[in-house]
């Protein structure tokens, strides 16, 4: 099923959101070699989010990556690579690359899904999208487990420099565990 992510917030504007799908993770994370994604994890986190109906939708990846994971675009599907010179160095420059790239489509909030991020299907994405549509006041929702807060994430424009201007591999987590922010946690589960 293609969800349209136009969504009406509560007193009838409406809410555009784009979607960021980082793969461009660095060689070495926490110490372990860390590889492009699966030709089938790549292309079944590309193809649940294309089902979510986000627009842009941008895969971030590292200049040397193959894209052999990646699936080709369809008429109803749409996504394109946005390539980070600067992956190697941390998570926030691929974030900043895909920022870029969906920017110039005015977008009222971002989808933001890490690569490795388990528990990504369409259904969360659109949990996600609904809390933050029924409550204009947030920030962000988030993944969560048993109350922590994880990615994925829908980050509201609110945070789009915040998070332009994050260093370090950390910053999303920061964000989350920050009490600046408004927030709301959805079980991965249920």
């Amino acid at each position: 099923m293609l969800y349209k992510v136009t969504y009406r917030q509560r007193g009838g504007s409406t809410m555009k959101v784009a979607g960021i799908y980082l793969a461009a993770v660095a060689p070495e994370q926490d110490g372990r070699q860390v590889a492009e994604p699966s030709p089938e994890a790549g292309a079944a986190a590309m193809e649940e989010l294309g089902r979510c109906g986000l627009e842009p939708l941008v895969a971030v990846v590292r200049a040397d990556d193959s894209r052999r994971w990646l699936p080709q675009s369809s008429g109803e599907r749409s996504w394109r690579p946005a390539t980070c010179l600067t992956a190697h160095l941390d998570v926030s420059f691929s974030l900043r690359c895909g920022l870029n790239a969906v920017l110039s489509a005015q977008p009222d909030a971002v989808f933001v899904a890490p690569a490795d991020s388990p528990a990504l299907s369409a259904a969360l994405a659109q949990r996600l999208l609904a809390a933050l549509r029924e409550r204009p006041g947030l920030d962000y929702a988030a993944c969560g487990g048993h109350g922590a807060a994880m990615p994925p994430v829908v980050f509201a424009k609110s945070l789009f420099a915040v998070l332009q201007s994050m260093h370090g591999d950390g910053g999303v987590n920061a964000i989350l565990a920050s009490t600046a922010y408004n927030g709301v946690v959805v079980e991965a589960t249920g």
